[in-house]
Parts: C-alpha cells; sequence; structure tokens
C-alpha cells in the first residue's frame, strides 16, 4: 500500500522539482509563468472538473453528512482561528492573520486532483462535486476575513467572485451536461482532452511559483499554519466525519481534500485585498513541500485506523 501511495504522490513531487529547476536555472520570465497559471486556471482545470463530470457514471452523494463535515470543519477551524486573534496568540498584526487563517482554511485542488487521479481516478467525480461543495464556503470566509477590519467590505465582492470562480462554473456545466444527457462525443471529448493537461501544468506552476525568502520574517506563523494544516486539520476532520457518519469512499476524498497544501491563490487575494503577501507566499511554499512527505503518511495513517481504503 505504502508503494501504492508512493507512485500517486512521487510523480507530484517530480513535476514540482521540476518546475522550480526551469525557472531558477532556465531563466524562464514570470511573464510566461503567469500567462501559464491563467491558462491552468482558466480553461484546463474547468475543463478536467467539467469533463469528469459529465463523463462520471451516476453518483449517489451522502449530502447531509459529506456537507456536515466540510462545513463543520471550516466553523471549528473558523472559530478557533479568530478565538486565537482575539487572546493575540498570533500578535497584533491583523494582515498577518489573515495569512495565516488563509494557510489554514484553503487547499490545493490540483494537488487533490493529482494524488486521486493516482490512487482512484475512479473517485475524481466525487472529488469534483466536494471541492465545488466547499470552495464557496471557503471563498466567502477567505474574503470576508481579508476584507472585514476594512472600509472596502461588500457581499457584493464576494458574490462576484464566487460567480466568475472557474472551478465553480465548470462543476455547475458539467452537472448541466448531466442533466441534459450530453452524448461522450465531442465537444465533450474535446473538453476531455484539454483537461489532461491540467494536472501536470498546474503542478509545475505551482513549483515555478515557490517563493522562500518570505519566511524570514514569520517563520514562527508560518510553522503553526503548517503543523496545523497538514497533520492538525486531517485529525479534526476525520473526528468530525465521524460524529455525522461519513465513511467509505467519500471519507477519503474529503480526507484527500483537507490533508494537502494551501492554494496558491491564497497569495494573488492576499494582495488584492491588503493581507500580508510575503508572509502567505512563504506558507505557501513551506505547506507545498512539505506535503509531499505529509500526504503520504497521513493516508497510510488513516488505512492503518481502518478510516479508509486505497484499494
Amino acid at each position: 500500500m505504502i508503494g501504492l501511495i508512493a507512485d500517486a504522490v512521487l510523480p507530484i513531487a517530480w513535476i514540482l522539482g521540476l518546475g522550480f529547476g526551469l525557472k531558477r536555472y532556465l531563466g524562464i520570465d514570470d511573464v510566461v509563468w503567469r500567462g501559464l497559471e491563467k491558462v491552468s486556471y482558466w480553461v484546463l482545470m474547468p475543463s478536467l472538473l467539467a469533463a469528469v463530470i459529465v463523463q462520471a457514471p451516476v453518483i449517489t452523494v451522502p449530502w447531509a453528512s459529506l456537507i456536515g463535515s466540510l462545513y463543520g470543519l471550516l466553523g471549528v477551524l473558523t472559530f478557533s482561528l479568530l478565538l486565537g486573534w482575539w487572546a493575540r496568540i498570533f500578535g497584533s498584526n491583523y494582515a498577518s492573520f489573515t495569512s495565516v487563517y488563509q494557510g489554514v482554511i484553503r487547499f490545493n485542488a490540483f494537488v487533490s486532483l493529482a494524488v486521486m487521479a493516482g490512487l482512484r481516478p475512479d473517485l475524481l467525480p466525487h472529488l469534483g462535486i466536494s471541492a465545488a461543495i466547499i470552495i464557496v464556503v471557503i471563498n466567502i470566509a477567505c474574503v470576508s476575513v481579508l476584507t472585514v477590519n476594512r472600509d472596502g467590505f461588500s457581499i457584493g465582492y464576494i458574490c462576484k467572485e464566487l460567480a466568475r470562480n472557474p472551478l465553480i462554473l465548470a462543476c455547475a456545466v458539467g452537472s448541466a451536461g448531466r442533466v441534459l444527457e450530453v452524448p461522450e462525443g465531442f465537444p465533450v471529448s474535446g473538453i476531455a482532452l484539454v483537461g489532461q493537461a491540467a494536472l501536470p501544468m498546474g503542478v509545475l506552476c505551482l513549483g515555478a511559483g515557490l517563493q522562500w525568502r518570505a519566511l524570514r520574517a514569520g517563520l514562527g506563523l508560518a510553522s503553526f499554519s503548517v503543523v496545523t494544516q497538514l497533520f492538525v486539520k486531517p485529525l479534526l476532520f476525520v473526528a468530525i466525519a465521524a460524529m455525522m457518519g461519513l465513511t467509505g469512499d467519500w471519507l477519503l476524498v474529503g480526507l484527500l481534500l483537507v490533508c494537502v497544501s494551501t492554494a496558491p491563490s491564497s497569495f494573488i487575494l492576499a494582495r488584492q485585498l491588503g493581507g500580508d503577501a510575503p508572509l502567505m507566499a512563504g506558507i505557501v511554499a513551506v505547506q507545498t513541500v512539505l506535503a509531499i512527505g505529509s500526504v503520504p503518511l497521513v493516508l497510510w495513517f488513516a488505512e492503518k485506523m481502518n478510516w479508509i481504503s486505497l484499494a
């Protein structure tokens, strides 16, 4: 079973390192990488999700336990972090706190999908549905926390961001395709072909975007976010899922969503809305690299405890 996990994770580590090496040693301009990131985020990843959902067999979703587990986790984490801010555990800099918050709340959908594609490709539609459910609330929470302390707080801005989120839109398009019973030929086959480039390109860009220098000023906060995101959060999710009755493949899906590193888009949001962007960049970098080891460890431990089955 360790070999199965390694086969799913090591290719991601290889592509991540390749992206870092191409950026650092070949001197490929930042403009090129930003362009590739936009293509990955707005075209490739949505194509993958839409095609997977359209082509998937009929899925029975345990809506109550799935939503209860995911939303319950976000609620507990948000309450705990805000309580920590009120108690000044994270210092007095609110901008830095927002970066810690994003570092614990968000997840990297590229990594989750890439690992699932290697472990259980039959569960990719399940992962897409679960991601769509949780992305909505995560976006509302992060934008609210970033802007509530500023004059620019706006419900309209939150709604606008949700309405243009490509992952949410892709799940909506895929679901509509299923309802309309769109045949699996063209254009679905063409969309699926485009989507095949999503995971390698997304991880390649992730490696190219790693930034380490920013960690120097916020090593303590970054360390807290790493431990919480990669170890505490998965265990907390399993506990909440047990109370909600979420088991089997759906527990594996939820666990793989919450045990990966935070999303690179956290840095963009921090820069746009007045967060601590340098600290956010450092948190993304260290979580991304350490997750290469922590994700297999979490999955191995969960299977040893008979919480999930990877076969």
